[in-house]
């Protein structure tokens, strides 16, 4: 190994996935150890000496051929939409990036009994299953966005002998997987607030845990809050804080510009979201 150098390690590990990189790090210290190598400098002025202090970060070499990969590949939209959280790893942030930007939107999770995969083998692919009674049931993708835009779109196919329906969009992350919880599951009517990441310990007017489409008359559906709030809170907070609360205890539905009916046996519907400006847009 001493006669590869740091640059011609770095330039062999580009080749590599995120998994093996950071298999190859684990693997021994010169990999995996940090140093100052290949890090960046940042300055800092204080505000009485204006003095300016620089500082090295330090780096493995595992994670400076991440970080010279994703330099290579991602665009200057998808850069923004994956902002660098203090001292993250590259290695993590390349993996996203390929998750996000590079591989087929996949659902990882099915919550509830009346929801299966097409082809166990393909996950981007789910159909509703009638059992005995009727259920509500979720297939999620765990994609978490950080910032920026995101375009996704779903392909819908409905029965040739009786036309079904279906809610697609975006929800927030939660803390848990919410497959353990129910056999049913929509995020539009149920509490599911002890999974959430959001704190109910105030009410917020302007936030939105999910916000979805049904391509029954194309119409959007928001849900507020997660939490169902008990008689017994109710009663505690004021007149403001009820009449808020009560409203957000349901969903609520809202017309958007382009909305329609479809009679089509197969459709697609497309969405953008963009996180900077707080939209979420449909065609």
């Amino acid at each position: 190994m001493k006669t590869f150098t740091d640059d011609t390690v770095v330039a062999l590990a580009s080749f590599l996935s995120p998994h093996d990189m950071l298999s190859l790090a684990l693997s021994c210290k010169r990999f995996g150890d940090k140093h100052g190598l290949g890090g960046k400098r940042s300055a800092a002025r204080g505000e009485s000496t204006r003095e300016v202090k620089q500082r090295i970060e330090t780096i493995s070499l595992m994670e400076i051929a991440a970080r010279t990969v994703l330099y290579n590949k991602w665009t200057e939209e998808e850069e923004n939409a994956l902002p660098r959280r203090g001292d993250e790893s590259w290695i993590g942030i390349y993996n996203e990036f390929l998750v996000v930007f590079r591989l087929p939107l996949q659902f990882d999770k099915l919550v509830g009994e009346c929801v299966e995969y097409v082809d166990n083998s393909d996950k981007t692919k789910v159909c509703s299953i009638r059992g005995d009674r009727l259920l509500s049931s979720t297939a999620i993708c765990s994609n978490i966005m950080r910032a920026g835009k995101h375009s996704v779109s779903f392909d819908f196919t409905n029965d040739g002998d009786r036309r079904s329906y279906g809610i697609c969009g975006i929800m927030r992350p939660t803390t848990k997987d919410i497959t353990t919880l129910t056999r049913s599951c929509n995020p539009l009517i149920r509490d599911l607030s002890s999974v959430s990441l959001k704190d109910y310990a105030m009410l917020h007017s302007n936030n939105v845990d999910c916000c979805l489409i049904s391509t029954s008359m194309g119409i959007g559906m928001i849900r507020r809050q997660w939490k169902k709030w008990e008689r017994s809170e109710l009663m505690a907070m004021d007149e403001e804080q009820r009449l808020r609360a009560s409203m957000q205890n349901n969903y609520q539905p809202f017309e958007w510009e382009g909305m329609e009916e479809t009679e089509e046996v197969l459709f697609r519907i497309g969405m953008v979201l963009d996180l900077d400006a707080g939209t979420l847009d449909g065609n």
